[in-house]
């Protein structure tokens, strides 16, 4: 089969290895571009999503199943990257790939998995059996809304991570801000949409331990440079853009999600856009009322 994939990063690059090892044919397209290559079968996307609209205003709606591969919420909209597509193409065959990922590991061919969510069951099944492999694993899931936001979600929380390692709060502190994490990243996903056990999953708890735990992570990097008292626009001219910082003031700006749902969320956005210092946003979590968990 043929696969055009728009943005040819790390991360579409990463998908385009699986798909030649799979024996499929790979073409790339880069934002600047206008047209697709002849004769595409599928068509992934591989772009931040800030520069999502923009760029798939510049291409014809493709008229071929549509995989994203992209990780955020659009700013100020609050959008999942499938209604974009569908607002943007009149797209409705769109799936989402997510899970705990890093692309450098994709290439290498080691051992991964993750998820690939659609509306429509035999839509998902065709990306899985376009990817899976013995080194990828790649399970299939009917919670469009549930898999995107986790893997949207969980950048907001490897922020606040990253904090959490650049203060040296300990080693029970990390565990306990990813665990509470992880409830709060459920919460949201379910007033969102997203079914409960989709954040048990792979681009659920999966791709939040990944990003949390490593400093491969650009988000988990914005966090430990805030930590260190340097700022936002200094990290990211370092590391690239970071999904977390745009998805955090989505989520903060977001009136479906009031602000005692989202502790950790808004502590976040407090430290990125409001002056606020790492110890000022940590004593304020400390200090909040307990409940039942």
């Amino acid at each position: 089969m043929k696969v055009g994939i728009l943005g040819a990063g790390a991360w579409g690059r990463a998908i385009g290895s699986l798909l030649e090892r799979n024996g499929h044919a790979v073409s790339y397209r880069h934002h600047f571009d206008r047209d697709w290559p002849e004769g595409i079968e599928s068509l992934a996307l591989a772009l931040p999503v800030s520069h999502l609209r923009e760029t798939l205003s510049r291409f014809p709606a493709p008229g071929v199943p549509v995989l994203s591969l992209s990780k955020g919420m659009e700013t100020g909209s609050g959008l999942r990257v499938s209604r974009i597509v569908a607002e943007a193409w009149k797209e409705e065959r769109v799936a989402a790939l997510s899970g705990p990922n890093f692309a450098g590991e994709i290439v290498r061919g080691l051992p991964a998995a993750a998820v690939v969510a659609a509306e429509d069951e035999a839509l998902a099944g065709h990306f899985q059996s376009l990817l899976h492999q013995k080194s990828f694993r790649l399970y299939r899931s009917g919670d469009l809304a549930g898999v995107e936001l986790g893997g949207s979600l969980k950048n907001v929380y490897a922020i606040a991570a990253g904090v959490c390692r650049g203060l040296d709060l300990g080693e029970n502190a990390f565990a306990a801000l990813v665990t509470r994490a992880l409830a709060e990243m459920t919460r949201l996903g379910l007033r969102l949409g997203g079914r409960a056990e989709t954040f048990a999953g792979l681009s659920g708890a999966g791709d939040l331990l990944l990003t949390c735990g490593s400093a491969q992570s650009r988000n988990f990097r914005v966090g430990q440079g805030i930590a260190q008292g340097r700022s936002l626009e200094a990290i990211v001219a370092e590391t690239g853009l970071a999904e977390g910082v745009s998805t955090t003031r989505s989520v903060a700006g977001n009136p479906a999600i009031p602000a005692e749902a989202r502790p950790i969320a808004s502590g976040v956005a407090a430290l990125l856009f409001d002056g606020a210092s790492p110890r000022q946003v940590v004593e304020g979590l400390l200090e909040r009322a307990v409940h039942a968990e």
